[in-house]
């Protein structure tokens, strides 16, 4: 089922199941280009540590990634702002990120400050200008950027998000917030794997199973699923649904 809207920033309580999880990733590659474009992104530069932003050529093809990703207030005329603020930002992040290899959804409070730090200085840096009622205004990195910029950088570690995904569930737009979204992705992941575990399941085995690449991450699984079911609002059918069409 769908997950209903909390009244505070929280995943919806309860595993997500394999079954949800295998319709929302088949749905995903339905019905986005989505996936093809990180494809492209990972075919190109390669997976996590592979993408190094302080080289030029990897930073650009990073913007041109997100661009196809939605995030429009990367405007490509202003990607030669967007390149150098990428390339100040990640020479003050890179030590912190690389100490962030440990989960920084542990009970590390200092991890989880790094965290919100390096997003906060990512997602308020100004990567391009435009102008509005002949007043030029500055437009910021964004959350939504920096979120999957750091996706990209750790795809096992830190997962994306968009606008509606913080709205339906109570996230605020900035690093604090990023860091316990992280937090429970993580723990709902656990859980979810548990659960699997349990019924004799190996959740971990769930990307090969689906036939996804072999860079897709269990945290990338839960975010397609969020981006279906809230983002696009899928209403998504239950096991015994699918199973009385089958009988058709």
């Amino acid at each position: 089922m769908s997950p209903q809207r909390p009244q505070a920033a929280c995943l919806p309580e309860g595993p997500i199941s394999p079954f949800d999880l295998a319709c929302a990733s088949y749905l995903y590659e339905a019905m986005t280009d989505y996936a093809s474009s990180l494809d492209r992104l990972r075919t190109r530069i390669g997976v996590g540590n592979d993408l190094d932003p302080a080289v030029e050529e990897h930073r650009l093809a990073l913007l041109k990634f997100l661009n196809e990703w939605g995030c429009r207030n990367l405007a490509t005329d202003w990607h030669w702002l967007a390149l150098a603020k990428l390339e100040r930002w990640y020479c003050g992040a890179r030590e912190r990120l690389g100490s962030l290899e440990n989960p920084p959804w542990s009970s590390d409070a200092q991890s989880r400050r790094d965290l919100a730090d390096v997003f906060n200085e990512l997602s308020t840096s100004i990567a391009a200008r435009k102008m509005r009622k002949g007043r030029e205004m500055l437009v910021s990195y964004g959350p939504t950027a920096a979120a999957k910029t750091l996706f990209i950088l750790r795809p096992g570690l830190f997962p994306a998000w968009d606008g509606p995904i913080r709205s339906e569930l109570g996230y605020q737009g900035d690093g604090e917030s990023y860091a316990q979204f992280t937090t429970d992705v993580h723990a709902k992941i656990a859980e979810s794997a548990e659960c699997c575990k349990q019924g004799g399941f190996v959740f971990e085995s769930l990307p090969e199973v689906l036939g996804r690449p072999a860079y897709t991450t269990l945290a990338q699984l839960v975010i397609d699923y969020y981006w279906i079911t809230l983002t696009r609002r899928v209403k998504l059918r239950k096991r015994e649904e699918i199973s009385r069409w089958l009988s058709w």
